[in-house]
């Protein structure tokens, strides 16, 4: 069952959650958050809850590893050069691990 609500953001940006819902679930004083922008909507979410799937943050470098190792065609080497270029890199920095 979804339950609503009504809260006010202080001029901090400060949200008070009532008192009933954060007993109902179990927050205390300094819980962490992420804090989701759907459209329209803001959703908070306790932090010690996972997301579906993990999220992986990649560097610029290693995207650019990925594009050449999966580059097996002579389009798909150029298009993986033309990539590691946007990715504002140097593609003679890069050789396919084979």
């Amino acid at each position: 069952m979804r339950e609503s609500y009504s809260v006010e953001m202080d001029a901090r940006g400060h949200i008070v959650i009532p008192a009933a819902l954060r007993k109902a679930k179990g927050l205390e004083a300094h819980s962490s958050f992420l804090l989701f922008s759907e459209g329209d909507e803001l959703r908070l979410v306790p932090s010690e809850m996972r997301p579906k799937r993990e999220i992986r943050m990649y560097s610029n470098v290693q995207i650019a590893q990925a594009l050449i190792d999966g580059a097996i065609t002579p389009s798909g080497i150029k298009a993986a050069l033309e990539g590691i270029l946007e990715l504002g890199l140097n593609p003679d920095d890069f050789q396919p691990n084979i």
